[in-house]
């Protein structure tokens, strides 16, 4: 849209990872190198952490173009899998083998034999889990479970995992502990430093086709550091926007009031970031509304939205009174009228499970067995019971 504008052949800010736009950073660059020996060596398992939109998914990408010509690559970027199954069949479709209609059992042995007899997969795989803090405890069992596959004294399976900071909460945990025990690199990443924010924001510019230290000054990309803290996601998209608020604008040159039109558009702060006082202004103070809700001139004529012969009535509008200083009465009758008004909805509320259910259920009262009333117990004698015999002893004491 303003890539003619400004004389670029290409968008320099894209809304998704590409591999053409990748930026060296400290951070992310050493990771790459470190995963990049991991791998090739096949030391173990190698984890990336990191807080949203600083590279996670660009940097499993840039390993995957690495390895793709030496070994199979699946990348399992869409996370929230669920059951085994789920992941066995989307380790075949990354690797362009057959995963529909078939069971748990079936998707496991397919797998096995695809990585350990077939001729395909001569080198091996390398499987990369992009958002990995969302798996289950049971399916890093299966992944541990699929890492163990070994084939001429060479393991089969190369794994990455990338998440977000409780990614290692996770791996943590004791019902993992054989899992942990197979990391051998961990990487973190963190968001760019105020230099590199702006090494970065030019150097998109001039792989665009542009100039970028005359396209972004060095004012204008202090004003992107403080808006965005350095965060690439963040970067881009404020940049993005503010080339096409410049472009709409006219001007040549993205400065520092356009970064923070385009922050204050994006609706990550209240108000435009200002370098006399940060954000708000000079006083500290963030102000809703704009010159529109002020109240209009009695004189004046009416807007063009409103119609004619009708007037609009004002908005109810609150005002603090100064400490000190008694509020108007008008004031105050309308502070009543609200509290009545509230006091009205209270009455009429009733919570959930006040209202009675649409059918009762009556049920009488049980019958104690106790508080029945028993009649007194008889001794009946049986004549037909034979009296036991007596011994001599009895029989000599009787008349």
């Amino acid at each position: 849209m303003y890539e003619a504008c400004f004389g670029l052949h290409s968008r320099p800010f894209a809304s998704v990872p590409s591999v053409d736009q990748y930026f060296p950073g400290e951070a992310i660059e050493t990771a790459r190198q470190t995963l990049i020996r991991c791998i090739e060596r096949a030391a173990g398992v190698g984890m990336v952490v990191g807080p949203s939109g600083t590279g996670k998914t660009l940097l499993c990408r840039m390993l995957a173009e690495h390895f793709r010509e030496r070994l199979k690559v699946a990348m399992l970027c869409s996370g929230r899998l669920s059951t085994r199954r789920a992941l066995l069949q989307a380790i075949r479709y990354e690797l362009g083998q057959p995963y529909r209609g078939m069971d748990e059992g079936e998707l496991r042995l397919a797998l096995v034999d695809y990585l350990t007899l077939g001729e395909d997969c001569p080198a091996g795989m390398v499987l990369l889990v992009d958002e990995a803090h969302t798996l289950p405890v049971r399916l890093f069992e299966e992944v541990r479970m699929i890492t163990n596959l070994v084939r001429d004294g060479q393991p089969r399976v190369r794994l990455v995992l990338a998440g977000g900071p409780l990614l290692e909460e996770r791996l943590a945990s004791p019902k993992l502990e054989s899992f942990s025990q197979r990391l051998v690199a961990r990487c973190y990443l963190e968001p760019l430093s105020r230099a590199e924010t702006r090494q970065y924001v030019q150097a998109q510019i001039d792989g665009a086709g542009g100039q970028g230290s005359e396209l972004f000054a060095k004012e204008a990309c202090e004003a992107v550091y403080q808006a965005t803290g350095g965060v690439p996601r963040l970067v881009n998209q404020v940049c993005d926007h503010a080339l096409l608020l410049a472009c709409a604008a006219g001007h040549g040159q993205v400065d520092a009031s356009c970064v923070e039109e385009a922050w204050a558009d994006l609706q990550q702060l209240p108000t435009p970031y200002t370098s006399e006082g940060g954000a708000g202004g000079a006083q500290g103070v963030v102000e809703f509304g704009g010159l529109d809700d002020a109240p209009a001139d009695p004189g004046s004529p009416p807007a063009s939205g409103e119609m004619a012969g009708h007037e609009q009535a004002p908005a109810p509008r609150l005002h603090m009174a100064p400490e000190g200083e008694q509020p108007a009465p008008e004031l105050l009758e309308r502070l009543e009228q609200i509290e009545q008004a509230l006091a009205e909805v209270d009455e009429q509320f009733q919570p959930a499970g006040s209202i009675g259910p649409e059918a009762e259920l009556v049920f009488d009262d049980s019958i104690n067995p106790l508080d029945e009333e028993f009649q007194e117990e008889e001794l009946v004698a049986d004549r037909f019971v034979q009296a036991p015999e007596k011994t001599p002893a009895e029989s000599a004491g009787d008349p």
